[in-house]
């Protein structure tokens, strides 16, 4: 029975990243900011193992709520660095804009964010009656809120910068051959009209 609501979960969980992501697919037009958005995450999964750990919470159907709805939260501070990133790019160099961006948007990241675990942070002590119940769901975010946000204002912009120069780099690639290809047919051209005029005289 244990195992068959486990794998309902599990099911929900994977359910909801996938329609997360195609959302962001959606709004970002773009798979691979969607994709970089996505490694918010895995981020906030070592937090809240790690936090299991220290509060020694065990792994309950409570606490894997607690996974399913970090699912769609943690992401919400990578939308917004990527999405301000991409405005600020259209005026600025990409290092200049994620050096804007981490200035600009520091402030909001982290109120949000603040707001959240001191929410979520009675329940995560289990203060109050009955708390222990749902203990482990407020431990979960908490420690993935923690770890995502610190993770992500740290790694994001650096896979900003490799994905970025990987675009650039094959749009450069792709420009070359279409160069290269042109340059041909036109070499092509000229010997046609060579081989034409010798053939007049």
């Amino acid at each position: 029975m244990m195992n068959e609501e486990f794998g309902a979960i599990l099911k929900a969980i994977a359910i909801g990243i996938w329609l997360v992501f195609m959302v962001m697919a959606m709004q970002f037009e773009s798979l691979r900011y969607s994709g970089m958005v996505m490694f918010c995450i895995p981020f906030s999964v070592i937090g809240s193992i790690l936090l299991l750990i220290i509060s020694q919470c065990t792994l309950s159907m409570t606490s894997m709520m607690g996974f399913l709805m970090l699912g769609g939260i943690v992401v919400n501070n990578g939308i917004l660095y990527v999405d301000t990133t991409n405005q600020y790019r259209a005026t600025m160099s990409t290092e200049d804009a994620l050096i804007e961006t981490g200035k600009s948007r520091l402030r909001p990241i982290l109120m949000t964010t603040l707001t959240t675990i001191l929410s979520m942070l009675p329940l995560a002590l289990g203060i109050g009656q009955n708390a222990e119940v749902m203990q482990g769901m407020a431990v979960v975010i908490v420690g993935g809120l923690i770890a995502s946000t610190i993770l992500t204002l740290i790694l994001l912009p650096t896979f900003y910068m490799i994905i970025h120069k990987h675009s650039k780099a094959k749009k450069l690639k792709k420009k070359k051959k279409l160069e290269m290809a042109e340059a041909k047919q036109q070499a092509a051209v000229e010997g046609e009209n060579i081989n034409d005029a010798g053939c007049d005289n």
